[in-house]
C-alpha cells in the first residue's frame, strides 16, 4: 500500500477505519498506544452513538446493523461492555438466529465480535456448516415450495454461499480450521471467483462485481469476497484470483483509491458518498493483496 493511501486510512476524523485498518492491515496488537488511543476516540465519538442506539432498539435488523458494524469496525464485546452481551443474547433467544437469509452473516459479526466461544454461537456455527453441499455451497433456505422445492434437487444459492464464506474466513483468522473450507474455496475459484460455470462471462450475482459496501444479507462486493478468500490461503498469482483482482481494478483510481459502487438506501452505518473514493473499500481491496493474516492462535 502506498503511504500516501495508509495515510488517508488513518485519518483520526474516521475512528473507525483506523482502528480497522491499525489492526487488520498493520496487525498492531490491542495493547499497543496507537490502538487503544483509537479506541477510545471511537467510543467517544457520535459515529458510535448512533450505532449504540441503534443496538437498543426494538427491531431486530436494527440490532443486526448495530452488531454488524461494531465488527466492521474492529470493536469487540470487551470494548463495548455488558450492554452488548444482554443485546446479543436477547437477539439470539428472540430469532433462534434465524434471520431470514441473514443467519451466516450474523455468526460472522459475532465471530468477529469475539462471541466464538459462547456454546450456543458454536454449535449453531457447527450445525449450519454442516449443510453445505457437494458443489462446496449452501443451499436455498426459502420455504417457497415453488422456489425450492424440496422434492427436487437444487443448486447452492451463491448469495448464501458468500456469507458462509465470510464466515468461514473470520473463523479462520480466529485459529479455527473447519471441514468444509477447500470445499467452499474451490466453489468460488472454480468460477473465477464470480461466475457461472456454464458461462464464464456472466455472474453468479450482478452485485459481486461491484464494491458494494456496507454489505447486506444478499449483496457483498468484490472487495470482501477477494479479502475472505486471501485469508483462505488463495494464492495471489492464482488464475481465479487475477480474474478477480482484475474486477476489482475497474473501481481503482488513478491515485490508487477505490470508488464506492453501491450501498443500501439506509446502511447500518454511514461508509461515504457512492460514485466517490471510499476508504472501507480501498482497505479491503488493499487487505486482499496483502498476505494472509492471522488474529489469534485459538483452535477447535
Amino acid at each position: 500500500m502506498d503511504q500516501s493511501i495508509l495515510d488517508w486510512l488513518l485519518e483520526e476524523e474516521t475512528p473507525e477505519v483506523r482502528l480497522r485498518t491499525l489492526k487488520e492491515y498493520m496487525k498492531l496488537p490491542d495493547d499497543d498506544e496507537k490502538v487503544i488511543e483509537c479506541k477510545k476516540r471511537l467510543l467517544e465519538s457520535k459515529t458510535y452513538e448512533r450505532v449504540l442506539k441503534k443496538l437498543r432498539k426494538d427491531k431486530p435488523w436494527d440490532k443486526f446493523d448495530a452488531i454488524m458494524a461494531l465488527a466492521e469496525w474492529g470493536l469487540t464485546r470487551k470494548d463495548i461492555g455488558k450492554d452488548i452481551d444482554d443485546e446479543v443474547f436477547g437477539l439470539i433467544e428472540r430469532t433462534g438466529f434465524k434471520m431470514l437469509c441473514g443467519e451466516p452473516y450474523l455468526l460472522r459479526n459475532l465471530v468477529k465480535l469475539g462471541y466464538d466461544r459462547e456454546d450456543t454461537v458454536k454449535n449453531e456455527i457447527a450445525c449450519v456448516l454442516s449443510g453445505i453441499k457437494e458443489d462446496g455451497g449452501f443451499g436455498c433456505i426459502s420455504t417457497n415450495k415453488k422456489a425450492n422445492d424440496p422434492r427436487k434437487p437444487h443448486k447452492s444459492c451463491a448469495r448464501l454461499t458468500v456469507e458462509y464464506l465470510l464466515l468461514v474466513a473470520e473463523l479462520h483468522l480466529l485459529g479455527y480450521r473447519t471441514e468444509c473450507e477447500s470445499k467452499l474455496v474451490q466453489y468460488f475459484t472454480k468460477r473465477n471467483i464470480f461466475y457461472r460455470t456454464d458461462d464464464m462471462k456472466t455472474p453468479m450475482v450482478d452485485v459481486m462485481l461491484s464494491t458494494f459496501y456496507p454489505s447486506d444479507p444478499i449483496k457483498v462486493g468484490a472487495q470482501n469476497i477477494l479479502y475472505a478468500l486471501r485469508v483462505l490461503g488463495c494464492q495471489l498469482d492464482s488464475e481465479a484470483m487475477q480474474a478477480g483482482y482484475k474486477v476489482l481494478d475497474q473501481h481503482r483510481t488513478e491515485n490508487g483509491r477505490y470508488i464506492l459502487t453501491g450501498c443500501k438506501s439506509v446502511p447500518a452505518f454511514k461508509a461515504g458518498n457512492v460514485g466517490e473514493e471510499n476508504k472501507w473499500v480501498t482497505l479491503y481491496a488493499c487487505m486482499a493483496q496483502q498476505a494472509p493474516l492471522r488474529l489469534s492462535g485459538k483452535a477447535e
